[in-house]
């Protein structure tokens, strides 16, 4: 087999770690050749700092000194940030000096920068050596918007990434502006670039969730982004062909930077400060916290409005969230998750349903780790159940033997891996576990959705369905909050996610196809927190033949949701 040739257009012979992590993994992988590094056409920053400032400040002062406040500011909000950061990920701003430089092939070219230092293009005799190392592709992780014969100097031409949204964020810094602006997502695309500024064939979209702060949604934009790269290129050795591109697309916003200082006092005053001020809140009189609860009814062919439904009242110091209803003889019966606490672990009980009135039955299932999202079903007259055990990084079937009290565990269908919200359902004579789980492994289960197929559920083969997992890579479509059927149509729930709001409402979805080669949905309805007085959230629904149950949130004090 032939082994590809990577090369990596790189600033300087040192690494951040997420570009490490590439090279590292091309480095060691049998489908590839020895990485090639192409460098030396870094511009030289002047040392004489001082001087130069003082030139400006002569020529034009209001904006040099404006430039110093933006580095002042800067620095003040990283100072501020980074701690945090890299309490969670530790790979960031972490530089990586090779000690032994013979484990790549180095090449030293000139860069020829435009004016503004924004363009870069290379001299004749450089692209002749880079053409004559007769590499596949090259990763662009350098600085400059590339230009010139460079684009077309490889089989599969520059790869490199974009860590924002094109349609709706172009420019930077990355992860600040979605940010400031309260932006419920945060995108990244890998492109194949050309000559036309953003108009790179878009390979790989993706959108996580927001954090809330700059250099947290800037750490996991690039945490995420690193994995799907380093996929695509095992793939690209696998196939020796890269993704079919997006279509067209027209780019039609502004291009962001930060123009001056008054940005960075925006953000300091509307992101940092209030972070602060919650902080201290916090810590003085406990922090608030989103308190599930569910409600159910008879929907009458879903023609029941939302707010009719019947809440239920959660238990001392716990609340129920994620309701799956099932129907057992003549009596309809809610499973939900039941959260302590005191405890901080979730556990399976159910509720018996008369009419409009319910009996809490009490906790049916409980491990050592978190339960949640009890999905359940019948085939062949059992019952089964596959519980959220993210936790325990599987995903666990369950057999009922004494309804609806007694649970065994049947077969963990799929082990080390952390998925949450799983579900199983049958179309044909295939099975389908559709499931939320984080590439990155860095628990993020909000923003993938990967598919897997059997045709038996009760094995540990599941084989990924051939579109490619994830079959979604978005916090406002992917993660899982329900399943139900209605005249013979499938509807997947899914949970939309604010900034640094898990949960915060959900679409319904009709399944158009699932099958082994494609899976394809269509939004049919959105349905927001707004139905029952003072929730924040809704993240959930399911419905059997005659009745629905869906859960929401209300902000509590910690203190007074453990006393209430």
């Amino acid at each position: 087999m032939k082994k590809l040739r990577v090369g990596f257009l790189i600033d300087e012979l040192k690494f951040n770690q997420y570009e490490a992590d590439v090279i590292s993994f091309v480095e060691n992988h049998e489908n590839f050749d020895r990485p090639f590094i192409i460098t030396g056409y870094k511009k030289k920053i002047n040392k004489n700092l001082f001087n130069r400032l003082i030139k400006k400040l002569y020529r034009n002062p209001l904006i040099t000194i404006d430039i110093f406040f933006k580095i002042i500011f800067i620095k003040i909000i990283k100072f501020i940030e980074i701690r945090s950061v890299n309490n969670k990920y530790p790979k960031y701003q972490k530089v990586i000096i090779p000690k032994d430089l013979n484990s790549y092939e180095l090449l030293n070219i000139k860069g020829l920068w435009s004016k503004s230092g924004t363009y870069l293009e290379f001299t004749k005799d450089d692209i002749d050596k880079i053409s004559n190392l007769n590499l596949n592709c090259i990763i662009r992780f350098g600085s400059g918007i590339l230009r010139g014969d460079i684009i077309n100097s490889t089989e599969f031409g520059i790869i490199s990434f974009h860590h924002g949204d094109n349609r709706l964020n172009r420019g930077g810094p990355s992860g600040f502006w979605e940010v400031l602006n309260h932006e419920p997502s945060s995108g990244f695309i890998i492109q194949k670039i050309n000559n036309e500024l953003d108009g790179g064939e878009v390979l790989l979209r993706g959108n996580i969730m927001t954090a809330d702060l700059w250099l947290h949604n800037n750490a996991q934009l690039l945490e995420k982004s690193n994995i799907f790269l380093i996929n695509l290129l095992k793939n690209l050795s696998i196939n020796l062909c890269l993704p079919k591109p997006e279509g067209v697309r027209l780019h039609s916003n502004k291009i962001y930077k930060i123009e001056n200082s008054f940005t960075l006092i925006r953000y300091i005053s509307f992101i940092i400060i209030p972070k602060i001020f919650k902080s201290i809140m916090t810590r003085l009189f406990s922090p608030y916290v989103d308190r599930w609860s569910i409600a159910y009814a008879e929907h009458n062919n879903y023609s029941k409005s939302l707010w009719r439904y019947n809440e239920v009242k959660n238990p001392l110091g716990r609340f129920l969230a994620d309701p799956f209803v099932y129907k057992y003889k003549e009596n309809n019966y809610i499973f939900v998750e039941d959260f302590f606490y005191e405890d901080n672990k979730g556990r399976i009980s159910v509720l018996k349903i008369n009419n409009n009135s319910h009996e809490f039955l009490g906790i049916v299932l409980e491990e050592d780790f978190h339960l949640s999202f009890p999905f359940i079903f019948n085939e062949s007259g059992n019952i089964y159940m596959v519980p959220e055990s993210s936790k325990n990084n599987d995903i666990r079937l369950y057999k009922c033997i004494d309804f609806p009290h007694k649970w065994v565990l049947e077969k963990v269908i799929m082990t080390d891996v952390s998925a949450a919200d799983s579900m199983i359902i049958k179309n044909n004579n295939s099975w389908f576990l559709l499931t939320n789980i984080c590439s990155a492994n860095n628990g993020d289960h909000q923003s993938e959705l990967h598919i897997f197929y059997s045709k038996d559920f009760r094995n540990n083969s599941w084989k990924e369905i051939n579109i490619s997992n994830p079959v979604v890579i978005d916090s406002m479509r992917a993660r899982n909050g329900g399943i139900f059927s209605h005249r013979g149509i499938t509807y997947r729930v899914n949970q939309v996610h604010g900034q640094e709001h898990y949960g915060k409402s959900f679409h319904i979805n009709e399944i158009k196809k699932i099958n082994e080669d494609e899976y394809i949905e269509e939004r049919v309805s959105e349905i927001k927190p707004n139905f029952i007085k003072n929730i924040n959230s809704t993240h959930h629904f399911h419905a059997n033949d005659t009745l629905a149950v869906i859960d929401f949130a209300r902000k509590q004090r910690l203190n007074k949701a453990i006393k209430s």
